[in-house]
């Protein structure tokens, strides 16, 4: 950075360098070091500037010389841009935009009480103290007395690390691109003050509306001897073989109970309570025209609800009913509490069971692929028996045996035919058979067609088991279509789907064509 200002030694002013005139005739020195100056103004390729003539231009220099540079800016203009300030109150943004005002007069270190200002700008639109900050921010205690007395006031940020020229600096400014704080802001404060009020009126509107809702209900039920009693809700906490349960269950329920007798005994301008009387027990209800529940104290051992709201941002005005003090649950709780640890178990085991039967069916179905081969030498031949029987495939001299269905290819594997042990094409034509043999545009249960499937095939006694196990948890799985019956057969129709045979629907299918057909080599 060039050092554009310095000292005079004989006027003790700050000077330009193209005020002065060229070289150690300058007769200025640094405002930081000291150091006599030399004045380099007669050039017209290097941009005029000062430079030491003993000393190395230090940090410290620099410093100075950008923040003398900024004060000038500033008490030079004949108007100035103040820049908008905003604040977010309640989720709410208060905003005062930029705005330009003409400069009447400025000063530099003006005094304000105390302390000295930067620089003092006297405008149209009122004064505002100017603080430059090159490296040093303005101290917590000056920042304070501005706020106290209410002195507008803006401190611009000029951090010497980021390299800029002065004229950089200035063209920045110019386009109110410096980083900047205000440090008070009446226009900002006024503004505050009228969302303020704003929010108050609210506040007491919506109050009263809460006390005529409330004492509303409250004649209604002084009226019916009737009171509402809330539910109550307490957290269990059960561990069990290392799995933690938490879960929120219901210990009271809800219920309006008639009372002998219902009278108002207190009203105050934020709430009122009535006693309901029952044989020799006494219920006090407070009436809450605000977020908070009152603290009441009694000598007797009786229960107490509160009618209150949940929050200031509750627009439905909605209450909520609280026990302040209720009657012992012990026995109920403790009921609960032996029925939520069974539950947990329940759910431990079941989730067991779950995993075991994944594992089981995972292993059966993978064993099952692994001996299709074995399947296909036992199986073939009957299936090419089906194929001519069906007139879907005739020998020649060229092809004696069938090829596999290109249908029946559109699926790598079927795993979901483990059941059955048998050839998986086998199955499949078996399956379609049994379709076909419904009509078209009817609905076509899935276990329907499992029943039919198994009465061909020696349904594996592991699949019986497993599916009674299966059965007994009562729940869906990642796994249905290996183990659930209509899931099975869903899922083996597939291919047929796919060149839109069948439509499926969640427990029927539909036949649109011939499955059979769509076998034919």
């Amino acid at each position: 950075m060039l050092f554009e200002y310095a000292l005079h030694n004989d006027s003790n002013t700050i000077v330009h360098v193209d005020s002065v005139p060229n070289g150690k005739r300058c007769n200025c020195v640094c405002k930081n070091c000291g150091d006599a100056l030399i004045a380099k103004n007669n050039g017209k390729i290097v941009q005029h500037h000062f430079s030491h003539t003993t000393k190395e231009e230090s940090r410290d220099c620099q410093m100075t010389q950008l923040h003398i540079a900024m004060q000038l800016h500033f008490s030079s203009l004949s108007e100035i841009t103040l820049p908008k300030n905003e604040i977010t109150i309640d989720e709410t943004d208060i905003t005062v935009p930029d705005l330009t005002t003409e400069v009447k007069e400025s000063t530099l270190e003006y005094r304000i009480g105390p302390y000295l200002a930067d620089i003092y700008l006297a405008t149209d639109t009122g004064n505002v103290a100017i603080e430059v900050c090159v490296t040093h921010k303005c101290d917590e205690e000056k920042e304070r007395y501005y706020i106290d007395q209410q002195i507008d006031s803006i401190e611009y940020y000029f951090p010497l690390a980021e390299g800029n020229s002065i004229a950089k600096w200035i063209s920045l400014i110019k386009d109110n691109l410096v980083k900047y704080k205000w440090i008070y802001h009446s226009d900002l404060e006024i503004k505050k003050l009228e969302y303020f009020e704003i929010v108050e009126k609210k506040k007491k509107k919506k109050k009263a509306k809460r006390k005529n809702s409330a004492l509303s209900s409250l004649r209604k039920a002084i009226s019916s001897k009737r009171i509402h009693l809330p539910s109550i809700h307490k957290e269990m906490e059960y561990d069990y073989t290392g799995q933690s349960y938490k879960e929120t269950r219901l210990v009271y329920p809800k219920r309006n109970v008639i009372c002998d007798k219902v009278l108002l005994c207190y009203e105050s301008s934020d709430y009122a309570v009535i006693e309901g009387y029952s044989g020799n027990r006494v219920i006090s209800i407070i009436y809450s025209f605000t977020e908070d529940i009152p603290a009441l104290s009694y000598k007797d051992d009786r229960s107490i609800v509160c009618r209150h709201y949940s929050n200031e941002s509750n627009e439905s005005n909605a209450p909520t009913w609280t026990w302040v003090k209720h009657p012992s649950i012990t026995v109920k709780f403790n009921q609960i509490k032996l029925q939520f640890i069974s539950d947990c178990k329940h759910i431990y085991h079941k989730k067991e069971k779950l995993i075991y039967l994944k594992n089981e069916i995972a292993k059966l179905s993978s064993e099952y692929l692994n001996n299709r081969q074995f399947y296909f030498d036992r199986d073939y031949q009957k299936w090419k028996k089906w194929m001519i029987k069906k007139e879907l495939f005739i020998p020649s001299q060229n092809k004696m045996s069938p090829s596999l269905p290109d249908i029946l290819k559109m699926k790598r594997e079927y795993p979901m035919l483990w059941p059955f042990r048998a050839w998986d094409i086998m199955v499949l034509s078996d399956l379609a058979e049994i379709v076909d043999a419904y009509p078209v545009s009817k609905k076509i249960y899935y276990c329907d067609l499992f029943i039919e499937l198994v009465g061909k095939y020696d349904l594996s006694e592991q699949y019986r088991y497993l599916l009674k196990e299966f059965k007994d948890l009562n729940t869906s799985t990642t796994f249905d279509p290996l183990i659930n019956e209509g899931s099975i057969i869903q899922d083996a129709l597939y291919p047929f789907y796919i060149i839109n045979i069948i439509s499926v629907r969640k427990d029927h299918l539909i036949r649109k064509g011939s499955l059979i057909l769509e076998l034919g080599i």
